[in-house]
């Protein structure tokens, strides 16, 4: 038997050159938001962009056969309804009638064929496990999976493209989607430009045009702001404390991040199981929380979102609580009985992780660690840290691709590529393979659960919080909509009435 999507979305889950134009559906007007970033987008390809501000951003541009929505159930998009057998191997999709690429083209099933053939190469979570995928007809494509999986309902939020349309990765500068917004414009280290999508087959977006302006610091987008130069931007808490609040819309959310003290597992003495659990109880969360963030931050104890509730260990919070005299018996234990030192690179475009890394230094300093901060620039960053794992320790905050525990957790066992931490365990990776391979619910939850104690008992690295998403824009706008992913809905953004 199958059941239809509208039916049963809601109990799955419950729960991110210049001058270089290309033409585009859409048009420009008086109804222009200006949005300040402190990272360059440079890569909008939804099949290979790391970064989460980069996801935040085509978040606006893509679309997959279905969507996530604020309440983190997922409903149909490209596709106007889709089944899932019980056993959830064999998912069905209608294509929606009247959905429009920004190129002017309609959305045909070669389109879809393609985008999920390029998910498959580019190895995006979750279509490892296809075995097959057709088109019966011209409207109705059926994927059946090699393991059942209630997931594939988030991995099918993955973008549709135009066929052959990213062959040789063209989608970095020229994306080109069915979302609400349509990219116009990018210029290096300075803007990119959105405009409106007026063929949107949804809900369209009230204004006519989104800059994002590129500005190095959260100091200089205060300024910035206070110009008048943009009308919001993404503040982390001690800016938004120096922000005219008369004057401004202070929107508050989950950023949906994972913000994290990474340990590098094959580094010493990060090696050492000990070293890291004991570098867990000198860190004090609470206080980082209140002294960086002014409390706008979820403690957290694992790699998991609080934003995904029905995943999220709650218990794991106060594991780790601060104590002092058991991180230093571990580090006794470990051979480390008068500490050690080690350096922890941090982007110096996050601010707030910077300052983190100010508080983690005192707070390591009783217990005979010393942390050295060695800022380094963004590019710096994910090819030394992320890509090449040359680094001891870190200062980030991980972000999903999708709404789903997998998008958290996939990145720890010990194969993934993206396992930067260098996290090995047999155990995870034992519990997580069943988790992901469960159809019941309740069995899929226990053991995405299990699979985070594992994560917290074996201190992959020390987690931190789910920073609050603070996006501040000038009184002359209003609409906020908060998601359990990392992103920033423009469509959800209009002026304020006068």
């Amino acid at each position: 038997m199958k059941k239809t999507l509208a039916l049963i979305l809601a109990v799955l889950f419950v729960l991110s050159l210049t001058g270089c134009k290309k033409k585009t559906a859409g048009s420009t007007g008086s109804g222009e938001f200006i949005y300040g970033l402190a990272t360059e987008i440079d890569n909008f390809d939804p099949f290979v962009a790391t970064t989460a501000d980069a996801k935040s951003i085509y978040f606006n541009i893509y679309e997959g056969l279905t969507r996530v929505s604020p309440d983190g159930t997922f409903v149909p998009a490209v596709a106007s309804e889709v089944t899932v057998s019980d056993d959830a191997k064999v998912y069905t999709f209608k294509l929606r009638d009247n959905v429009y690429f920004h190129n002017g083209n309609p959305v045909t099933m070669d389109d879809v064929l393609y985008s999920v053939q390029h998910a498959i190469d580019s190895a995006l979570t979750g279509y490892g496990n296809i075995a097959s995928y057709e088109a019966t007809d011209s409207k109705t494509l059926v994927i059946t999976l090699t393991n059942g999986s209630t997931d594939f309902i988030a991995n099918a939020s993955s973008a549709i493209v135009p066929k052959d349309s990213d062959n040789n990765g063209e989608h970095a500068l020229a994306p080109v989607g069915t979302g609400p917004y349509a990219f116009s414009e990018y210029a290096v280290q300075d803007h990119v430009t959105l405009v409106k999508n007026d063929k949107y087959w949804g809900e369209p977006a009230s204004l006519d045009k989104i800059t994002i302006r590129f500005i190095a610091s959260s100091s200089e987008l205060l300024v910035n702001y206070q110009a008048g130069a943009i009308n919001g931007f993404t503040a982390n808490a001690g800016i938004t404390e120096q922000v005219d609040k008369n004057a401004s819309v202070i929107n508050v959310g989950n950023s949906n991040a994972v913000q994290m003290l990474a340990l590098n597992n094959s580094a010493a003495p990060f090696d050492n199981v000990k070293v890291r659990q004991a570098v867990s109880y000198a860190i004090d969360s609470d206080e980082i929380i209140d002294m960086v963030n002014y409390g706008y931050g979820v403690k957290i104890g694992s790699a998991m979102i609080p934003g995904l509730s029905a995943f999220f260990d709650d218990s794991l919070s106060s594991v780790y609580d601060v104590n002092l005299e058991k991180a230093k018996a571990l580090l006794k234990e470990a051979g480390y009985p008068d500490g050690f030192s080690f350096t922890v690179k941090v982007p110096s475009v996050y601010q707030v992780h910077v300052d983190t890394a100010q508080v983690i230094v005192n707070q390591l300093a009783k217990v005979g660690i010393t942390m050295k901060i060695q800022e380094v620039d963004w590019p710096t960053w994910l090819e030394k840290v992320y890509t090449n794992r040359d680094y001891e320790a870190t200062i980030i905050s991980v972000d999903g691709s999708i709404a789903s525990p997998t998008a958290f957790l996939a990145r720890y066992v010990s194969t993934a590529h993206n396992n930067f931490v260098n996290f090995n365990s047999a155990d995870f990776d034992a519990v997580y393979a069943k988790a992901v391979a469960a159809v019941d619910q309740a069995e899929r939850v226990q053991l995405f659960k299990e699979a985070q104690k594992v994560i917290s008992d074996e201190a992959a690295s020390v987690y931190i919080q789910d920073i609050s998403n603070i996006l501040v824009y000038t009184s002359a706008f209003t609409g906020f909509k908060d998601y359990p992913l990392y992103a920033v809905d423009f469509a959800a953004i209009a002026r304020a009435a006068k």
